[in-house]
């Protein structure tokens, strides 16, 4: 109880030493925030506006989606800060001062998931994993074995169909098992962070899926998590702000989100998300 007051405390003289300017009038406390939207459906984004709100006073309104079309909106100034997993471009923009004020909010990674495998029966035949990829350690082997699988017509790769933060881990992938291959078993996924995974439930394929997504999302699909823990899954999600805007609570946010108020949230909530070193 204590250790709830003394936040709360913090988070009111946090709120009065941004200045009364903006604490006073209610519109300039509603910042737009721009999420990749693997965090909104995995329910983190949801924990972590309510915990700001508390802490803070700051209203978050998040718009969701992809991590390739949230930068160039926060560029364009459309957006006052941004929750995004595409480093290369965030750092990119960054050179260019384009966007400002970048810090780690969370660590996470992703799952190569697809046919759950199942042993043989007195009363049936093994089924599941047509690729034999179960338990095997690195990514771009798995893929290699699934384009043989998918070449022989005995599975289906789902991958995104819009520039999410996922999409770019994958093409990284792709290159370190080599060429990306094309064909009628790969199969792109339309809009929206659930899509990858209702497309790979519905073919029996096989995906890559954001271990905070997948947690919240993929049980009861048929499917089971077959890869993981190659280093090259890992991912970390930052916050930046644009340099064409400046609400008055931008830095604000930015501060409460990579401080240790941020961090409990994030190790807290659990679902595979853990604190930046």
């Amino acid at each position: 109880m204590f250790d709830r007051r003394r936040r709360r405390a913090l988070g009111a003289l946090a709120v009065a030493l941004v200045g009364p300017a903006w604490a006073q009038r209610g519109l300039d406390r509603r910042i737009t925030v721009g999420v990749e939207a693997d965090l909104q459906a995995s329910g983190l984004a949801a924990r972590l506006r309510t915990a700001i709100a508390r802490d803070t006073g700051l209203a978050i309104d998040w718009r969701p989606g992809p991590s390739g079309l949230l930068l160039p909106q926060l560029e364009r100034g459309e957006l006052d800060a941004a929750l995004t997993q595409a480093p290369e471009l965030e750092r990119a923009l960054e050179r260019q001062n384009l966007v400002h004020d970048r810090r780690p909010i969370a660590l996470g990674d992703f799952v190569l998931v697809g046919p759950a495998p199942l042993k043989a029966t007195k009363k049936s035949a093994a089924r599941g994993d047509p690729a034999g990829i179960a338990g095997e350690r690195d990514a771009a082997t798995a893929l290699g074995r699934i384009v043989a699988a998918g070449e022989r017509g005995e599975a289906v790769f789902v991958t995104p169909g819009e520039p999410s933060g996922a999409r770019a881990l994958e093409q990284t992938l792709w290159k370190a098992a080599g060429p990306q291959p094309v064909g009628p078993w790969l199969r792109a996924a339309g809009p929206g962070p659930t899509a990858v995974l209702t497309l790979a439930r519905d073919t029996g394929g096989y995906a890559f899926v954001e271990r905070g997504l997948w947690s919240a999302l993929g049980a009861g699909s048929g499917l089971a998590v077959l890869v993981e823990g190659d280093p090259r899954l890992q991912v970390s999600y930052h916050v930046m702000r644009s340099f064409r805007v400046n609400h008055p609570g931008g830095k604000l946010l930015v501060n409460w989100l990579a401080g240790p108020n941020g961090r409990r949230v994030v190790a807290g909530f659990g679902r595979g998300y853990r604190r930046p070193a």
